[in-house]
This record gives structure tokens, sequence and C-alpha cells, in this order.
């Protein structure tokens, strides 16, 4: 990627874990959605979100710049796993990405919660 990025659109919400959880520190997860583009790389384009916990926070899905709402497939989340640490490629997601993906919105590779809660799944709407 090079150049400036170029915000069309961000949004700020938050919300409890997927699934909820009891624990304290996971009531209130903060997240942000943030539509971009590489100003001098047009190639590099994206939806994205990101997560904050008192842990850390991290990229937490990624979606093709055309694509619409918080719908399956075109959320990838990515699980770490250390026999897939080399990034590659994905059609229709900027950049390179390391670890398994699974959809999302549904969940997959074990993960058979969706991504967002339906709390907050709202604050997608219209992107």
């Amino acid at each position: 990627m090079k150049g400036p990025l170029v915000v069309v659109d961000m949004r700020y919400f938050e919300g409890p874990e997927a699934p909820p959880s009891e624990q304290a520190y996971l009531r209130v997860i903060r997240r942000w959605y943030i539509k971009l583009y590489a100003k001098h790389d047009i190639s590099f384009q994206g939806r994205f979100l990101v997560e904050s916990r008192l842990f850390g926070w991290g990229l937490a899905a990624v979606a093709p710049y055309d694509t619409h709402g918080f719908r399956s497939p075109n959320w990838i989340g990515f699980q770490y796993d250390e026999a897939h640490l080399a990034p590659q490629a994905y059609e229709g997601l900027p950049g390179e990405w390391s670890g398994i993906p699974y959809d999302f919105v549904k969940g997959g590779e074990g993960l058979n919660i969706p991504g967002l809660p339906s709390e907050v799944v709202g604050c997608l709407r219209g992107t």
C-alpha cells in the first residue's frame, strides 16, 4: 500500500462481546467500522472492523470495499493458527492476511458464534 489512507466512512459503537460474557472486562467492547482506500494505490480498499478491549485492540474482520452492511459471506475474520503464519492475499480483500479465514457473520472454523452480538449489528446498517 502506498500513500495516505482516505476514510470514506467511520463509525464508533460499543457493546458486549460475542457471545455475551459475565466477565466485567468483556461487557463493553469498543468497536470502529472504517471504510477506506489508499489515495495512491486504489487496489488497497476495504471495510474494516477494529475492536478494543481492556487487554488490547486489533482488527476483528475485513470485507471487500464494494459490499454493504453486515452480511455473510462478505465479512472475513482470521483465526490465529501457527501453521498458517505466512500472509497471503484473498480475492476482494486489501493486503495480505495470516491465519485461517472464517465467516465473521456466521462463525466457522470451530467458532460457531457470530462475530458481532445482535445488540450492535444495527450499527452497521446503511454501510
